[in-house]
Formats: C-alpha cells, structure tokens, sequence
C-alpha cells in the first residue's frame, strides 16, 4: 500500500480535488483542520528516534540555512510575485502573508524517506521552524497589521496545542526508554492519509465559497505557489550542491527548502479570516503533491 501511495500520489491529489468539488458539503468538517494537524506532527515525530534529532542538532549551520528559507526568502518571493501579478490587496494579500511566513512542514521529512533520503534533516528542520514559528508567525500577523492582539494570542494558542504539544508528547513518549516504537511504514501510511483528507476539505471549502467567475485570481494565486515551490526547490539544490553534503541528505534539503505548509495558514485563516485567506494555502495543497513527485522522480532517476 505504502508503494501504491508513493506511485499514485499525484492521481490522488487529483482524485481528493474532484472529491472535493463534488462534494462541497464536506467543507462542515474545515474545523478539524487543526487537529489533523496535530495528528500529523504527531505521526511524523513519533517515528524518529531521539538520536535522529540530536545527530542533526550538532550540525546547526545545515538547520539555520534551511529555516533561512522559510523566514526570509519565502516571505520575498511570495509579496514580490503578488505585487508583480497584481494581486487585489485584502483578504486575499492576507493569504498570501499567512502562507509565506507558515512554518517548515513536517511532510517534508516523509518525501525525503520515500527518496532514499534522511527524512530526520527535514523533521528536525521542521520541528526547529515551527517551535519558532510559533512565536514569530502572530508577531509578524500583528506587526503588518493582519491581526489584531487577540487575534494574535488566538493563533498563538492553536499553533501551540497543534503543533508543540503533540511533538512534546510524540518526543516524551520516544525519550522514555523507547518504549513506544510504532511501526513506521504504518505511521508514513496514516500521515498520507490525512494529508489526503485535508486535501478534499480545503477544496471542497473553496468549492462552497467562491464563484466560478474569479477563475483569473485563481490562475494568479496558482502561478505564485508554484513560483514559490519552485524558488524553495531551488534553494534546496543549490544549497546541497555547494556544501558538498552527502547523497543521502540531498532529498532532505530538497524537499525541506521546497515543501511548505498549506495546512497551518489553511487552519489560521478558515478560523480567523474570510474564504478569500484560503485561496493560496488551498491552491498549494493542490499543487504541490504534483510538483513534489515531478521532484521524486528526479531524484529516483
């Protein structure tokens, strides 16, 4: 099954958007959005032993150029293209904000193991961003003047019990004398489930909400995801080409530079902000399942 899902991956992105367009009732299940996040943070870490993320931790420099892309270039990339494409300001500039600035995503770790890659880069890249982001990410909502105090205390809330409470869990579990050690084939298999399932929430929200005739922002939005995707692939090459890392850690900075997270600014924006906030986090978790096994196939070949 576990092979299915990495061959099919992209055709079930596609059949998860049609699911999802179909049936746009299913966008009454939007509010579990966060908790599927927090099942997923939980999956991911649970399945790496502590040394994975101590023997990455003695190499700081490889996790701060990493998260270098996730508080900087992103956020450039990502404001320079949408003034370019002329995108309308408002609701729709705000999720364009709350996606550049998200967090490193953790499902980055599980494309690296399914390449041959050391998947405990990106979950210790991704851990190491979103505990930070956690901070940074309603300072900086509040700072462009997207949210106000409690809405900025209101986020911060959700990303903790979302994200650093299931990690601390997943890590205390771990720490214990190892003594849950959960098979990990099955643990890949119900993170890309729930990526999946996110997928058909986020569209069939879309689907509910807005009309057909804004197909030109769409097709804008669309273009600067995959800017943004490519630009962070991008980065992740170049960045193993010149340090010379091992082959092994290729894919991890890769994907790690290129993935990002649809679901943590999908989750901020259906609670606190308009439909139109959305739009890029839902666009990117259509896309990037396409761009990333374009990704995969490279590296596999």
């Amino acid at each position: 099954m576990q092979n299915t899902l990495r061959k099919y991956y992209g055709f079930l992105t596609i059949l998860c958007v049609f699911i999802g367009f179909l049936f746009p009732q299913l966008a009454e299940l939007s509010w579990l959005v966060p908790y599927f996040l927090a099942v997923l943070v939980f999956s991911l870490v649970i399945e790496h032993r502590i040394s994975d993320f101590t023997r990455v931790v003695r190499r700081p420099r490889t996790i701060l150029l990493l998260s270098l892309s996730n508080f900087l270039i992103f956020p450039l990339v990502g404001v320079i293209t949408g003034y370019l494409l002329a995108l309308p300001p408002g609701e729709i500039f705000t999720g364009v904000i709350l996606l550049t600035f998200a967090p490193s995503p953790v499902v980055a770790a599980l494309w690296s193991e399914l390449s041959g890659g050391d998947g405990s880069i990106s979950i210790t890249t991704a851990l190491f961003t979103m505990i930070l982001g956690i901070m940074i990410y309603p300072l900086i909502l509040f700072v462009l003047g997207i949210s106000s105090p409690n809405i900025s205390f209101k986020i911060f809330q959700l990303l903790t019990l979302s994200i650093f409470v299931p990690a601390a869990v997943a890590l205390f579990l771990r720490f214990e004398g190892e003594k849950y050690i959960p098979a990990k084939k099955i643990m890949t298999m119900i993170s890309s489930f729930i990526s999946l399932f996110i997928v058909v929430m986020a569209v069939a929200h879309m689907a509910s909400r807005v009309m057909s005739n804004e197909v030109d922002i769409l097709l804008k939005i669309g273009l600067l995801v995959t800017i943004l995707i490519l630009c962070g692939f991008l980065y992740g090459y170049l960045l193993g080409k010149f340090k010379k890392v091992i082959s092994m850690d290729k894919p991890a900075l890769i994907y790690t530079s290129g993935m990002r997270d649809g679901i943590i600014p999908l989750s901020v924006a259906l609670l606190y902000f308009s439909t139109y906030a959305t739009l890029p986090a839902t666009l990117l978790l259509i896309i990037m399942p396409f761009l990333v096994v374009g990704v995969y196939y490279v590296i596999k070949t």
